[in-house]
């Protein structure tokens, strides 16, 4: 079979070459039809127009760049409690910095599975981004593996940490007692009538306390909240006894509303320097129960994009005024790389999971 025929050039135009890794040059011909009633100058005008359309069109497998359109922080509880505060403050930053609106939406409940799946089940682009503290890591554990159950390793992308929390033990202003020790002689006493308060089933609140109350020999009733901040106002009006507080009482602590009486600990917390840690006290075991912020992606985001979230959120809480703001809702302010962030996941999966066997906990 012969050769074919080389393609012969449009009218008017000189035969050009195409380099080897370039695209030709050559205009593109028009179909006879329509050539037939163009003159040649148009002819060669509209040829180079399509090919300068197909030369500046974006490769297909091309990532965009980030953040190409809004950002939605989906938050996992409700609003007003630290988590929420601190996501708006590095939020707000974050929207200066890149040139995108950074949308808060606050999906409380499930102890953070409700935020945690509809992430999972985002686009993997970053402008979808879940805020959660430590319950995340407990969910595997307490819930039943059915199609809402999200697993933290396989069905999210840690990006970084936001902050570090230490909680707090906190009464209501009916219970009239100023230590640790009058508090462990009241409740004891109480018999089982008390009622104690957290951010939600399963979350690392209701697990410390779970785990307080047993080292201390407490029986009482736990009331779930969808985050901190209506738990918060219940204990207020007496309709609960006590709780541990990742922060957001600090204000009514401060203002004399609400009663501190220790932290978890180890270390002491900058917003309430006075207070002692429990193991100082008497109360040992639960220096490992204390939390984090943290922000996650869907899996299977590309790793460029968590570089640069990281980064950008790395670069706002470093600065002095962002992490003054941090620190006034009771959090230390804390970063790490995704990697970094990635291995405390693990272990603090590998740490909660036995404590959780032992005291027999199960959500549904």
């Amino acid at each position: 079979m012969p050769p074919p025929a080389p393609r012969r050039p449009c009218p008017g135009e000189s035969p050009r070459r195409s380099g080897i890794g370039r695209r030709s040059q050559a205009c593109v011909p028009l179909p006879r039809a329509v050539a037939n009633h163009l003159s040649p100058a148009l002819t060669r005008l509209i040829g180079a127009l399509v090919l300068s359309a197909i030369a500046s069109a974006p490769p297909v497998h091309a990532q965009a760049a980030w953040p190409a359109k809004p950002i939605t922080l989906m938050v996992t509880v409700a609003a007003g409690g630290s988590i929420d505060a601190i996501a708006r403050i590095i939020g707000d930053e974050l929207s200066r910095a890149v040139g995108q609106q950074v949308l808060v939406e606050n999906r409380g409940g499930a102890a953070g599975n409700i935020a945690a799946l509809a992430v999972a089940r985002a686009a993997p682009d970053g402008h979808v981004l879940l805020v959660s503290g430590t319950n995340l890591v407990l969910n595997p554990f307490l819930r039943k593996k059915d199609d809402t159950w999200v697993d933290p390793v396989k069905s999210l992308a840690p990006v970084t940490l936001t902050a570090r929390t230490n909680y707090v033990l906190v009464v209501g202003p009916h219970v009239k007692v100023n230590s640790v020790d009058e508090f462990l002689s009241w409740a004891r006493r109480q018999d089982g009538k008390l009622a104690f308060g957290s951010s939600g089933a399963g979350s690392n609140i209701h697990l410390a306390t779970e785990v307080f109350n047993s080292i201390a020999d407490i029986r009482a009733t736990h009331v779930p909240y969808k985050g901190l901040a209506p738990a918060v106002q219940d204990l207020l009006g007496g309709r609960i006894d006590y709780l541990f507080d990742s922060a957001t009482a600090v204000e009514q602590v401060r203002a004399g509303r609400l009663r501190a009486l220790a932290v978890i600990g180890p270390q002491p917390l900058a917003a309430l320097p006075e207070l002692k840690a429990l193991s100082a006290l008497g109360v040992r075991g639960l220096d490992g129960m204390s939390g984090w912020h943290g922000w996650f992606a869907p899996a299977g985001t590309p790793a460029e994009t968590l570089r640069r979230v990281h980064s950008e959120v790395a670069r706002i809480v470093a600065n002095p005024k962002v992490r003054e703001r941090i620190a006034a809702q009771g959090a230390e302010p804390a970063t790490a790389s995704p990697e970094e962030f990635g291995r405390r996941v693990v272990e603090d999966m590998q740490r909660v999971e036995p404590v959780i066997r032992r005291l027999g906990l199960s959500v549904y």
